[in-house]
């Protein structure tokens, strides 16, 4: 990878900058909604209460607002909206659920919000509870995009193609408020452990369908492992500043966090495995930070905990990304607070037209006392650039 094209941002850094760069990828819509309880066969639907004002933060926004008149009133219109459509938020459907099994795991993807994984679930861990979080389309478990670009001396502008879809509540600079829609499914097939889909994401932020294509790939072993494999295919006519999330996941229910301390897929790092019960040092954050922490380097997995079930997902990220990890204290929910959000992303890199560009990771379901050996055992998660080229120049 040429360091000069696909320069990342230093996930250790303590600056602003990449402060800003993490918190650009924090804010999807929460809202007050009653608790439900629910499996991938029985979703229902949720009653919402309006927005939510936390620290002077709106859960939700994507950007810090300057406290001038002009800003207070766009920001007053933009609560309006989200307070008249909160409470309008659809589930995903569940006659477009789609599950595939293997051993005692089962992941199910709804057809309607871009084949987004809407369940997670071991049968022999917590009576199969799922606890990914299905509030909105920009939560779930999924992956997506922040694009950005603009000339010089003018505001650079963001465009988020997003897996599930557009988040449908943006109330200015017309007061139109737009549908909640699912990003479209162009093509799929399912056999009993297996599961492949084309889809083409609507942007988040903007409601129209990006130029990007997604094509997922996942397959669940017999030891009820699902191993995951994300595509990324730019159809873009311009060059752009880009971060991506891959993946995002949010939970009910997650009331700590879990990572290694070492990272377990290198060689040298057997040597500090417990010799009698082959565990490997691992951090458990409990109580839950709120989010965004500062982004720590990933050391080759993560795992949002619910500790009151014994139940926790854990999942491998490429080791060397950004990982972020956090609650958001009174954010609604689709079934049992508090919400939590872990992901690992690839920050600063150049995307030229044409580019391509793959992930690939895996995800169990384990009691989190299980869960840390586990997830070990797998095959690293890898962040792979397989096509990147500079336009040539015309010559002058």
């Amino acid at each position: 990878m040429n360091a000069d094209i696909h320069k990342m941002a230093d996930p250790t850094s303590k600056s602003t900058a990449d402060a800003d760069e993490i918190a650009r990828l924090s804010h999807r819509k929460t809202g007050f909604s009653a608790a439900r309880n629910w499996r991938p066969q029985a979703m229902r639907r949720k009653d919402g209460k309006g927005a939510v004002v936390d620290g002077g933060n709106f859960h939700g926004l994507r950007h810090r607002w300057v406290p001038t008149v002009l800003a207070m009133a766009i920001l007053c219109g933009w609560v309006r909206a989200l307070q008249a459509t909160d409470k309008d938020f659809i589930p995903p459907p569940p006659a477009k659920n789609v599950t595939i099994s293997n051993g005692p795991l089962s992941v199910t993807f709804n057809l309607a919000w871009g084949a987004v994984v809407v369940g997670i679930t071991n049968k022999n861990v917590a009576h199969g509870l799922n606890i990914v979080d299905y509030h909105d389309v920009g939560r779930l478990f999924q992956v997506d995009q922040f694009l950005f670009f603009g000339a010089k001396g003018r505001k650079e502008r963001q465009i988020n193609p997003t897996q599930a879809g557009h988040r449908g509540y943006n109330g200015f600079p017309n007061g139109l408020v737009l549908a909640q829609k699912g990003s479209p499914v162009v093509h799929w097939w399912r056999h009993q452990h297996e599961f492949h889909a084309v889809i083409k994401p609507f942007g988040y932020n903007h409601g129209q369908l990006s130029h990007w294509k997604y094509v997922e790939d996942v397959r669940i072993d017999k030891q009820g492992v699902a191993h995951f494999k994300y595509t990324f295919y730019s159809h873009e006519r311009i060059t752009q500043r880009m971060n991506a999330e891959i993946p995002t996941l949010y939970s009910d229910r997650t009331d700590a966090f879990m990572f290694p301390r070492i990272c377990p897929f290198k060689n040298s790092s057997t040597a500090r495995r417990d010799a009698r019960t082959g565990r490997w040092p691992v951090k458990l954050l409990r109580p839950a930070p709120s989010w965004p922490q500062p982004g720590i380097r990933s050391k080759g997995w993560i795992a949002n905990i619910d500790t009151a079930d014994h139940l926790g997902i854990f999942y491998t990220t490429p080791v060397g990304l950004t990982e972020a990890y956090g609650t958001f204290p009174g954010a609604g929910v689709s079934d049992r607070p508090p919400l939590g959000k872990t992901n690992v992303a690839a920050l600063g890199l150049i995307s030229y037209p044409g580019e391509i560009f793959s992930v690939k990771f895996s995800a169990l379901v384990a009691r989190p006392k299980n869960g840390p050996v586990l997830i070990s055992r797998q095959q690293p998660a890898v962040f792979r650039i397989i096509h990147n080229v500079a336009p040539k120049l015309p010559h002058p």
